[in-house]
């Protein structure tokens, strides 16, 4: 059986995160760059295949799926070794969940706040204080706890953690995570979790080098 194809960007973090999990539960990726292979996701043939023509988007066996969350939530379902990064107990999968709807409001605050400097876009004054009042509830929801949903880390923790690393592409923001005790000793845990993840900070820290450098 073929690989699944994954579409996307390597700076793109919603692909970051794919290619992250997929690394962490031992999937090999057939990772297709649309900035260098030249598929246009607005063509017809992609259309039909991905109606929102987004990215990442997944090919697996017939089967084509957009957003993130959902991609890797049908990886670890089929091939992880274990449930433990997304549990099949329903109380427990519940809370991983809602920490990943959570996750999606937290990523478009923080997304308003980095898009203009890519777009051109005019800055919404009140953006800043709507991403620092979602640190405030993650804070809170790490109150007493190692990980967010569970005794265990889950894929809450890695697409929360993913999402706070578009910052580092605003540090002109002014926004600082560390900040709030609770996540300032949850971040250091979630890196330390995996290599994975450690290489995932690294492409993304290099990444933005040639950037800036550009």
């Amino acid at each position: 059986m073929a690989p699944p194809t994954l579409y996307g960007h390597p700076m793109s973090p919603p692909c970051r995160l794919v290619r992250l999990v997929a690394g962490i539960i031992g999937v090999d990726l057939k990772v297709v760059d649309l900035k260098d292979s030249g598929i246009d996701m607005k063509s017809p043939d992609m259309l039909k295949k991905i109606p929102q023509h987004t990215i990442p988007a997944l090919e697996d066996d017939g089967l084509y799926l957009a957003e993130s969350r959902a991609i890797v939530m049908y990886l670890i379902s089929k091939y992880a070794k274990d449930d433990s990064l997304y549990p099949k107990d329903v109380n427990k999968r519940v809370l991983v969940d809602q920490r990943l709807f959570f996750d999606q409001d937290l990523y478009n605050r923080i997304l308003n706040v980095a898009r203009p400097k890519f777009y051109g876009e005019q800055k919404d004054p009140s953006s800043i204080d709507k991403v620092n009042d979602g640190l405030d509830t993650l804070n809170r929801m790490l109150d007493g706890k190692q990980w967010l949903a569970g005794d265990k880390i889950t894929l809450a923790d890695y697409a929360v953690a993913n999402s706070l690393s578009v910052l580092e592409f605003v540090p002109e923001s002014g926004i600082d995570p560390t900040k709030q005790p609770n996540i300032k000793e949850w971040l250091p845990r979630v890196e330390s979790s995996h290599p994975k993840y450690v290489e995932s900070l690294k492409e993304l820290r290099e990444g933005l080098k040639k950037m800036a450098q550009k």
